[in-house]
């Protein structure tokens, strides 16, 4: 949970009129201006990223990266039900449209399946994906991804970038956030296949 806190000091300065009245006389000696009283410091390590770094870093990432090697087969096998089990629903997904208008939407289970079913049905056999993912471990429990991907098709092959925020919820990582250029606007029927299994961050 992100906190905000804001702290506002006001102080008021009282300047003596003496000199207004009197050029030749000096100004009325000035005060220093009042203050509030300090706020009494925090202890950074008891709230926020100072506590809860992560414990085994190594160990996080090497459990991230089977995770992604188990998307990958998933996506292969074309198996919708048992990807379904890796996403933290509802799931938040991003993407903007080839004119640059970024779209964002929470799906919950139920959409997510009705969204995604035509990728699925419609994926083409011949379409390979390679990945290249750079994990950032922020705790135990979060992770970002910045994926590297290659996507070949018969004689194309595109190469491009998307990231996502992975949870780790009774012990298993999920799918809770995913971010993935160009497909706004797009009808799912229209489309080839996505980062991981099918096009991710796609209305």
């Amino acid at each position: 949970m992100k906190r905000s806190i804001l702290v506002c000091v006001t102080a008021v300065a009282l300047s003596g009129s003496a000199w207004a009245q009197n050029k030749e006389q000096k100004p009325a000696e000035q005060k220093p201006a009042a203050t509030s009283a300090q706020a009494p410091a925090m202890d950074l390590t008891k709230f926020g990223p100072g506590a809860r770094k992560p414990t085994n870093e190594k160990q996080t990432k090497k459990e991230v990266t089977e995770f992604f090697k188990q998307q990958e087969e998933l996506g292969k096998k074309g198996d919708m039900e048992a990807s379904l089990a890796s996403y933290d629903f509802p799931v938040y997904m991003m993407t903007d449209d080839l004119k640059g208008v970024p779209e964002a939407q929470a799906y919950s289970r139920e959409e997510y399946v009705a969204m995604m079913t035509p990728f699925f049905e419609n994926m083409p056999k011949d379409l390979k994906m390679t990945h290249k993912p750079t994990i950032f471990v922020l705790s135990d429990s979060l992770v970002t991804v910045i994926d590297d991907f290659t996507m070949t098709q018969g004689k194309q092959k595109i190469t491009g970038r998307n990231t996502s925020l992975l949870v780790k919820r009774d012990g298993q990582w999920k799918w809770k956030t995913m971010v993935e250029a160009g497909y706004g606007g797009m009808p799912p029927e229209g489309a080839g296949g996505g980062a991981q299994t099918p096009p991710e961050g796609k209305k």
